[in-house]
């Protein structure tokens, strides 16, 4: 059984590389004693994953088998246990936990407080002096909640009649159900044993329904549920698909319409309207309060699109203005405007090809412009043609596929002998991800606008933006509505910090390029129960997409380094000094 302190090592390194220091730190341990942790985590794992010592950034986690990890966790820990107890019982004691569980009494207090931070934006419990402690929510999301538990683990706890035997009839008997075609055949399961389980505490309702379906699925396992039980589960089923039927492409496009930020970038197409449906529909027909994984973190999405991040945001928040469904997997909402942004990406890319042999300069062409996308290839004879070129225009890349030397080359140069392979095209479109960037960041991280913001050590972060962005307003670098813009997203939550460096952000109507102040801070804050050691400002024009790219090339910067290295950073030179690697 893995201990708290272990789970808690697993869960900073889903996020990101740590150094044993930090890991020590965070657990208030030895360097020795994570190093027996590790040896041990590893053991456990077999083969699902390994924690790895990595040059330069100490320790990481690489997940090989991502469900089979996140469901070997869940037998390593006791929440969902704890969980379940407290939805079975109208309320129930910290001794009852305990002895439930053959865990200390104090183990059990510590973690309900942590159970309360953890899942507070999903659902509440509550304590009453006294009685214990309890799930303060409706019937049918109790419902929902046990239901999730059960779709991870159907035999968490001990049910009368059920054994993996029944089980099997049970599952089976959900494939062949009709009725509820946009409820899938394991959630109807979870549903089922989740009536099962709470049968004695549903209310009673007034009408009695009947489903012929529902009653030969309980009939093959030889479930009893009560007549009221019975309704509950026809009832919620029912309305569920009911519910599910009203996500339609005509419904998901109307709501993509109405987003005032997605009309200029021109990307509602059918795929992105096909996959938000698809996944809205799950949504409503099957609801999850408890994801069946652990909640990763989010931070690398956020980094890479926060354009795409952002559109999630408001669309999931469109949603609930006008209806009722918990989204889950809301990352995904956000993959699929990524995707949508990548799809209709509009920049053709300068690539300047030095080759003094036709024939493999035509082949060379028309293989980097059939491989990577968004890539416009221009063919020079000789260094002086070259030299020409490049006064015309700013290639973002020089592939040198000659005999010459390019030591004075303006710019990214990647020497390429003969015919271009696979390996080759990988690499140019790396190169190509951030070459427009890394060639002159001092064009998007503007020196003038950089300063030191002295903070108090007890002011919150609301009013260090304000006061930041009331500067950067004042001395003409932020209009009134930007600053508004971006003060008002770091109030709406899930803000963007990567590796204890916050970058608040918006989406300028200006057709100015990309602008990024640096703000050194003299106190660190905390933003989200995450530490912000620095503040970089960012401010995109996001009509020009190929800036949108600065941000995943931010990530991969910062990710590289320890957060030591982010937080030690005494100003702007050592900023830009990072960003040239």
């Amino acid at each position: 059984m893995l201990n708290e302190r272990q789970l808690t090592l697993l869960a900073r390194l889903e996020h990101q590389p740590c150094s044993l220091n930090v890991l020590a730190q965070l657990t208030g341990v030895s360097g020795r004693t994570i190093l027996r942790d590790i040896d041990y985590l590893n053991f456990t794992l077999s083969g699902k994953a390994r924690v790895m010592a990595v040059a330069s950034v100490g320790y990481q986690l690489e997940i090989f088998d991502r469900r089979s990890y996140f469901e070997l966790l869940q037998r390593h820990d006791n929440d969902d246990r704890l969980l379940a107890m407290l939805l079975l019982n109208a309320f129930v004691t910290r001794t009852q936990l305990a002895n439930t569980l053959n865990l200390p009494e104090t183990w059990v207090a510590e973690r309900l407080v942590r159970l309360k931070a953890r899942y507070e934006k999903a659902f509440s419990i509550q304590s009453r002096p006294g009685a214990g402690h309890f799930i303060d929510e409706p019937e049918e999301k109790s419902l929902v909640l046990l239901a999730n538990l059960l779709k991870k683990d159907p035999l968490l706890f001990p049910l009368p009649g059920i054994d993996p035997d029944s089980l099997a009839r049970l599952q089976e008997a959900c494939t062949h159900a009709r009725d509820w075609p946009a409820i899938p055949a394991d959630y109807l399961a979870s549903i089922i044993l989740a009536v099962y389980a709470l049968r004695n505490r549903l209310s009673p309702d007034l009408a009695h329904f009947q489903n012929e379906t529902l009653q030969r699925i309980t009939d093959s396992v030889g479930l009893w549920l009560g007549a009221d039980a019975f309704s509950a589960a026809v009832h919620f089923l029912d309305s569920h698909q009911q519910r599910a039927e009203t996500i339609t492409t005509q419904y998901i496009a109307g709501l993509l319409r109405s987003l005032p930020e997605l009309t200029p970038l021109h990307v509602i197409d059918p795929q992105l309207i096909e996959d938000l449906t698809g996944h809205i529909v799950r949504c409503s027909a099957s609801p999850v309060w408890l994801p069946e994984n652990r909640q990763g973190s989010m931070n690398n999405l956020k980094a890479a699109w926060p354009a795409a991040f952002d559109l999630g945001i408001q669309f999931i928040n469109k949603l609930r203005e006008q209806q009722d469904i918990p989204v889950f997997d809301s990352d995904l909402v956000g993959l699929y405007f990524a995707c949508a942004l990548e799809r209709h990406q509009q920049d053709r890319y300068p690539v300047i090809l030095l080759a003094d042999q036709n024939a493999i300069a035509t082949i060379n062409k028309q293989a980097i412009e059939r491989d990577v996308m968004n890539c416009r290839v221009m063919i020079a004879r000789t260094p002086a043609e070259l030299r020409d070129l490049c006064a015309d225009v700013e290639p973002a890349l020089i592939v040198n596929n000659s005999h010459h030397f390019l030591d004075d080359a303006p710019g990214e140069v990647l020497i390429v002998k003969n015919i271009i392979t696979p390996a080759t095209i990988g690499q140019i479109k790396d190169l190509l991800a951030s070459a427009f960037i890394r060639q002159r960041p001092e064009r998007f991280f503007l020196s003038q606008g950089s300063f030191h913001y002295a903070n108090a050590r007890d002011e919150a972060w609301q009013s260090v933006m304000a006061n930041i962005c009331k500067r950067l307003t004042n001395d003409g670098h932020l209009t009134v509505d930007e600053a508004w813009r971006i003060e008002q997203r770091e109030r709406e939550g899930e803000n963007l910090i990567v590796n204890q460096l916050a970058i608040p952000h918006c989406w300028s109507e200006r057709q100015t390029h990309f602008r990024g102040y640096f703000i050194t801070l003299a106190q660190s804050v905390s933003v989200n129960n995450e530490p912000v050691s620095h503040v970089l400002i960012a401010c995109a024009s996001a009509s020009a997409r190929q800036e949108l790219k600065i941000f995943s090339y931010l990530a991969s910067v910062l990710y590289r380094y320890p957060p030591t290295t982010i937080s030690g950073l005494s100003g702007y030179e050592d900023f830009l000094a990072l960003l040239r690697g």
